[in-house]
């Protein structure tokens, strides 16, 4: 069962992916509070200093696809940047064959171009960007844990960004057909639904990262409790204070104008 409240909050805290985000989703499967208490050590320098993004469960062209499963790049940025070359194909004997078909490709990356062989000086000469949206689209079989190190070291080269590169996660849905999810296709349409209902209704949003209360009390309000001050105190009372009335509580002060149809609104004690 997905913890809405919890993924409410991701969604609000954690909308961009920053790089203690995208390590702690390579160590934990599923939303939690020891990945968010992870998140927030990251971010303060506390853990992971070490770690450069990607630079972990590296094991070569025989390895691991597991990188690109979880943070999937746009190829199309890379190529555009020069970051990576959609080639011909090598033919495996030190020239370039032709491809069979449009997917048929050669990606190769710019630390490839850094010590090319003398077939790939040959292949960047003929591009293929037919191939691209297939290499978008499988790239979690294309790019191995290796290769996405090269793009990384690519990125770094030419002194960019790497979320510049990164699609998010409703584009890597579509694109990969749910290769990439993380925590199950249940949890990522919850996910996404919040995303969007929170892009198309601002008051949405504003309604989950409001205060409520004037001053640092958060939560409802009781609007049988004025304060005095063109506002309502809040709906949890102080230790040993006293109401005269029964709490009538709202999530905004706005909401106040509008009686509730309990029959205790108003009501003294």
């Amino acid at each position: 069962m997905v913890d809405i409240l919890q993924l409410i909050k991701e969604v609000l805290s954690e909308e961009k992916a920053d790089r203690c985000l995208r390590i702690a989703r390579t160590k934990y499967d599923k939303p939690s509070a020891y990945r968010s208490g992870a998140i927030v050590r990251c971010r303060k320098g506390d853990i992971w200093k070490d770690i450069k993004e990607g630079k972990y469960d590296d094991q070569g062209e025989g390895g691991l696809y597991t990188l690109v499963k979880n943070n999937p790049f746009d190829i199309k940025k890379l190529v555009d940047k020069e970051i990576i070359f959609v080639t011909k194909p090598g033919d495996g004997k030190g020239g370039v064959g032709e491809p069979n078909w449009e997917g048929d490709a050669s990606t190769l990356t710019l630390w490839n171009m850094s010590k090319a062989e003398p077939w790939m000086k040959v292949a960047i000469q003929s591009p293929m960007p037919e191939a691209i949206p297939h290499i978008q689209k499988d790239q979690d079989k294309l790019i191995y844990n290796g290769k996405y190190n090269q793009i990384l070291w690519g990125i770094e080269k030419k002194g960019l960004n790497p979320e510049d590169f990164y699609t998010n996660i409703k584009e890597a849905d579509s694109s990969q057909a749910g290769t990439s999810i993380p925590y199950g296709s249940g949890y990522e349409k919850v996910k996404q639904a919040v995303q969007e209902l929170l892009q198309e209704d601002e008051s949405l949003r504003k309604w989950f990262s409001r205060k409520g209360a004037k001053g640092t009390s958060k939560g409802w309000v009781d609007c049988n409790a004025p304060d005095g001050n063109g506002g309502y105190k809040s709906c949890g009372r102080q230790e040993g204070e006293k109401r005269s009335k029964y709490p009538a509580c709202r999530p905004t002060p706005a909401q106040c104008k509008t009686k509730g149809k309990g029959k205790s609104w108003g009501k003294t004690e």
